[in-house]
């Protein structure tokens, strides 16, 4: 039974702007005590970015993760995968599904929302303020992360999804500001300004949120209502009973969906495309075995093509590595532990999958 609603956030952000890196540290310094829920969407359809969440964070609790284990209260923070960019869609029942899998299974203090780069916040922000939810949300600010050596790219200005994540946002990160230029700095205000945004609240970032004072900054504006106000709360998908009134719902439990079924060759591939890109994504069963040093030399032929984004999770002989490319600078980190290995590529450009997939095999231990 819900007996107060919960606190919500949305953090919005382009491909690779650091939204992963950002939510890792408001985990590891939520108040104690307290149960949060994440719901991540990806544009591809391999779930990558809760296997890269626990990389990411500095100590505090430990993360429990629908593909690693079964959620409990004890852990402190619950994390859920929707693939495939469908979290954005109000028409789409993944959206209702696992928010009422994560909300009726944890029970969570706070529920931190992270859509896809390539997604629009504002559809996901109009379910959330829905008579459906209505007794059960609050939403409270919604962050957005921006680069600001992006806004002079013509295919950022242009892009509709970008402008929105700035328009709807309470709070605007300036992320990754230790690289930019005065010019940089300069021609966000300016964006900023062409978008009436001028007043929106700015913070620079310029330590990878490893501030800890940054961080309890952020922490504190996360209460603070949000200025989204609903134009239409009666849309048909949700002229339904309330979520409290439909409680005792048959839905699984979160550790028992999304399990892969593999090929008999022990691996899957799924693509994805849409507003512009294209995503190529790989799962290999645990039984497979990359070698590190072929792997590495296969991302720096992936680095050539000059790709949006390169996530991977891999099983290797020497441990299991986390990879992230953004803007072709790499970032590796080592994980504890993983059930299967993950690879997935985003582009603005048609992707070559089966040669892909084929200098991927040959990065095999046999």
């Amino acid at each position: 039974m819900i007996t107060k609603p919960i606190n919500t956030n949305i953090i919005t952000g382009f491909l690779g702007v650091g939204k992963t890196t950002l939510i890792g540290q408001l985990l590891a310094h939520k108040p104690k005590g307290e149960v949060w829920a994440v719901l991540v969407n990806e544009f591809g359809e391999i779930g990558i970015d809760g296997g890269l969440l626990n990389a990411t964070v500095a100590g505090g609790d430990n993360l429990a993760t629908e593909s690693g284990m079964t959620p409990t209260k004890k852990a402190g923070v619950v994390i859920k995968e929707v693939p495939g960019g469908c979290l954005c869609c109000v028409s789409g029942l993944p959206t209702q599904v696992a928010i009422n899998q994560l909300i009726q299974h944890t029970k969570p203090d706070r529920l931190l929302i992270e859509p896809t780069g390539l997604g629009h916040p504002a559809e996901i922000a109009k379910l959330l303020t829905s008579e459906y939810y209505q007794h059960v949300i609050t939403l409270q600010t919604s962050v957005c992360l921006v680069d600001a050596r992006k806004v002079s790219d013509p295919r950022y200005q242009q892009h509709d999804t970008f402008t929105q994540q700035l328009t709807m946002a309470d709070v605007l990160l300036a992320n990754k500001a230790q690289d930019y230029t005065e010019t940089d700095h300069l021609q966000l205000q300016q964006f900023l300004s062409q978008l009436h945004l001028q007043h929106t609240p700015l913070i620079t970032v310029d330590n990878h949120f490893t501030d800890v004072e940054l961080i309890q900054q952020i922490l504190l504006r996360l209460n603070t209502p949000t200025k989204y106000q609903p134009l239409n709360t009666s849309q048909r998908l949700l002229r339904q009973k309330s979520l409290t009134q439909t409680w005792l719902s048959s839905a699984p439990p979160l550790s028992d969906i999304d399990t892969p079924e593999f090929s008999p060759a022990g691996f899957i591939h799924k693509t994805n495309q849409g507003e512009g890109c294209y995503s190529s994504g790989w799962i290999f069963s645990a039984a497979h075995c990359f070698q590190f040093e072929r792997f590495m030399a296969w991302v720096d032929t992936v680095k050539l093509d000059k790709v949006l984004r390169l996530k991977a999770i891999v099983i290797t002989r020497d441990g299991v590595l986390s990879v992230n490319m953004v803007d072709n600078q790499l970032k590796l980190d080592e994980l504890d532990d993983a059930l299967d290995t993950r690879v997935e590529i985003i582009s603005d450009m048609p992707l070559d999958d089966k040669l892909l997939q084929q200098q991927l095999l040959g990065c095999l231990l046999v």
